[in-house]
């Protein structure tokens, strides 16, 4: 039936299999790879992040105390140290959340410190484990493979074990190796040997197969040296004297064997039918499990076949200028961090990568030739540089400044050393070193700070290595020296300046005259003479910018300021791109109040003398009245001026304010007076040292604020 008001049973099937579709697609869109998705990766990598910063925090805290920073923490690594047969002892796990106040419950599950450095363990128990272990060598953070149970190639402890159809002692990875330098090595079938992930993470299911003749293989790179070493188990041997042929049977710590059946044979049985154990399991009458054995070297000293250098910052580094000395054809190199390739190129490009979580990270480049073997590899370590703080105590605090350069490497010094630093002032860990520069009166020297550390020469790859010390410490690790220039008359040293360059003694490139009122100080011509065209000129005082100007000759004038007090005036001058050109720096003191005293003239009789802009002289309103604004400005030289008029006679006067004064240089050619207004208290028993008080200021033994002198007088009638 037909109903235009109604709907057909098929349409109505159609807009719910529509509905349907959009509500699937609206699902996907917000589940776990859509918005739902990225909020809990967000959330999880933040979370992480925190937990690091947390425990970078907690071991400088250690180190600054003395203690040592390579601690242990976590449930979880307490059923590795079991598991994976770990030499930590267990009583030495601290627990997490006690000294991780980030860590949670949930966190507690995944989260372990391990010889002071933060984990993520990977277990197939934890949900969302695949995408959390991304996520964590996303921001750098070192991942922990861990079964939970043994099985298979997973044992890599020197536990006996049943293995591909095959008992023996599994290849022992968790002694005497640096998981950051040592990789798996598989076998293809052409016989070539092709590099695999570092040993911090799970090997391949067919790294090896002692059943099939197929043994287990690594490679461990040191500063460019690359060793292959190949695993051989504990076994017992015995020849067949009609054949010549060796039968070989893999044995455990106790010497029995054990086949694929299960059916286990003595060592007493053993001996009985003629085998023999191999000295090579015993070393300093310990049994050894198994042993490693190099296979060859690929280089001895000399060029290394890949080298690289690192540009690190707290949370990126940039891989760069990637160098290789070999005759062989490389087709990929790979880049990796804390084990984790992350870039692969075939050629030699820089790389960087963001968003790593701070703290130390481990860098490594890889040639590979066609056939996927090493030609060549380098593995850096890269570590968070915790230095002592630079002692600034020693420097006037208001005419020295911090030095840094921002991102455009423009340099910045006008921050005096009163203030806190900028946070770009330095970061050792990317060799971005703390500099100061002091100025004085237009001179001015640049200083940088050596904090304490140790140092031990490589006698193999010619390179030093620098590790940094907190406090006093003497506690060194072995092999490493602290330079004789950290003890200094017995006193032991946190670091020290030193100067890196000096502007000429005397001569000032950058200089200008200030001229103080008791309410402004007013700046004279401002003189440049370091090559560069400033066009921009930054007035800064006590460290806080007041005025940008575009002139040397603009005089500008800080007003507003208190009588008889000291002010620093740093000038910064800048080029058109802003880059630094020169400045100049000068402690200057306000005058005190130097009102002329006007007691003792006739007011009906005596005139303030001023003058307009067209440099008219004025002298028509007496003392009697209010001063005009324009009456007197010692800081621009305006002395106050009065006439007297009397009798037919004109006597002009000017007032001398009390000061002290100093000649400035020895040699007569470059004499200049310095002068300073100062109050009665200030004497020549008193004054600054090197400055002098005038006699005239001096009368019928009163000392005086001030006097009148004369300037002229018209001749008499």
């Amino acid at each position: 039936m037909k109903n235009n008001k109604g709907i057909t049973l098929m349409a109505l099937i159609i807009t719910i299999i529509v509905m349907l579709i959009l509500a699937a697609i609206t699902i996907s869109m917000i589940s776990s790879g859509g918005i739902i998705g990225r909020a809990n990766e967000a959330k999880f990598k933040t979370k992480m992040q925190k937990i690091s910063e947390e425990l970078f925090m907690y071991n400088a805290g250690l180190e600054m105390e003395g203690k040592d920073s390579k601690i242990n923490a976590g449930e979880v690594l307490k059923e590795i140290i079991t598991q994976d047969g770990l030499e930590i002892d267990q009583a030495s796990v601290q627990d997490i959340s006690k000294i991780l106040t980030s860590v949670g419950k949930t966190e507690e599950q995944y989260c372990i410190v391990l010889d002071g450095d933060l984990y993520y363990v990977s277990q197939d128990k934890i949900d969302n484990n695949e995408k959390q272990t991304k996520w964590c060598e996303d921001i750098g953070i070192k991942v922990y493979a861990f079964a939970g149970k043994p099985e298979g190639i997973q044992i890599v402890n020197g536990n006996y074990e049943l293995v591909n159809g095959v008992y023996l002692c599994t290849p022992q990875l968790n002694m005497g190796l640096e998981k950051d330098k040592t990789r798996y090595v598989k076998l293809d079938k052409k016989g070539n040997m092709s590099v695999g992930n570092w040993i911090n993470k799970k090997p391949d299911a067919d790294w090896y197969d002692y059943k099939s003749q197929n043994w287990a293989n690594i490679c461990v790179e040191s500063d460019g040296l690359t060793c292959f070493y190949v695993w051989i188990p504990r076994y017992c041997y015995k020849v067949d004297s009609k054949s010549q042929r060796t039968d070989v049977k893999f044995i455990n710590l106790q010497n029995e064997y054990i086949d694929e059946s299960g059916n286990q044979t003595s060592w007493e049985d053993l001996q009985t039918q003629g085998y023999k154990l191999p000295e090579a399991f015993n070393f300093n009458n310990k049994d050894l499990p198994g042993y490693w054995i190099s296979k060859y070297q690929l280089n001895e000293l000399g060029s290394y076949p890949v080298n690289f250098d690192v540009a690190a910052g707290t949370t990126s580094m940039t891989i760069q200028n990637i160098a290789t000395a070999t005759q062989k054809t490389i087709k990929k190199y790979t880049y990796a961090i804390n084990g984790k390739i992350v870039h692969e190129s075939k050629k030699a490009e820089d790389y960087k990568i963001t968003g790593l979580a701070r703290g130390n990270k481990t860098i490594n480049v890889t040639a590979l030739d066609e056939n996927g073997e090493i030609v060549g590899s380098f593995t850096k370590k890269y570590e968070v540089a915790e230095t002592n703080v630079p002692d600034v105590s020693q420097f006037d605090p208001d005419t020295t400044f911090y030095v840094y350069w921002d991102e455009d490497g423009k340099e910045h010094n006008e921050v005096p050393i009163s203030r806190a630093a900028p946070s770009a002032w330095y970061d050792y860990t990317t060799a971005n070193w703390a500099n100061v520069v002091t100025r004085n009166n237009g001179l001015e020297a640049y200083f940088v700070w050596i904090p304490r550390y140790a140092y031990a020469l490589n006698s193999t790859s010619q390179r030093s290595y620098i590790k940094f010390l907190k406090g006093t410490t003497r506690d060194i690790p072995a092999g490493y020296k602290i330079p004789e220039a950290f003890t200094f008359n017995g006193t032991e040293l946190t670091g020290y300046w030193v100067s890196k360059y000096q502007l000429a003694e005397g001569t000032a490139k950058v200089n200008a005259e200030i001229s103080a009122g008791s309410n402004s100080l007013i700046v004279g011509d401002i003189s440049n003479s370091t090559g560069g065209t400033p066009t921009k000129i930054e007035y800064y005082l006590n460290g806080d910018k007041v005025n940008n100007g575009t002139s040397l000759t603009e005089h500008y004038a800080y007003s507003g300021l208190k009588a008889n007090t000291q002010y620093t005036i740093n000038i910064i001058l800048r080029d058109a791109k802003d880059n630094f050109v020169g400045a100049v720096t000068k402690k200057v003191k306000t005058s005190i109040d130097v009102t002329p005293d006007l007691t003792g003239f006739e007011k009906d009789k005596t005139f303030y003398v001023y003058y307009d802009a067209d440099g008219t002289e004025h002298s028509d309103i007496p003392i009697s009245e209010s001063a005009p604004n324009n009456w007197y400005d010692y800081a621009t030289q305006n002395w106050a001026n009065i006439v007297v008029k009397a009798n037919d006679k004109v006597s002009y006067f000017t007032w001398i304010p009390r000061y002290e004064y100093a000649i400035t240089d020895a040699d007569k050619a470059k004499q200049r007076t310095e002068v300073v207004f100062v109050t009665t208290d200030t004497t020549n028993e008193n004054c600054t040292t090197g400055y002098k008080v005038p006699e005239a200021f001096t009368f019928n033994k009163k000392e005086l604020r001030g006097y009148w002198i004369s300037k002229y007088q018209l001749v008499e009638k």
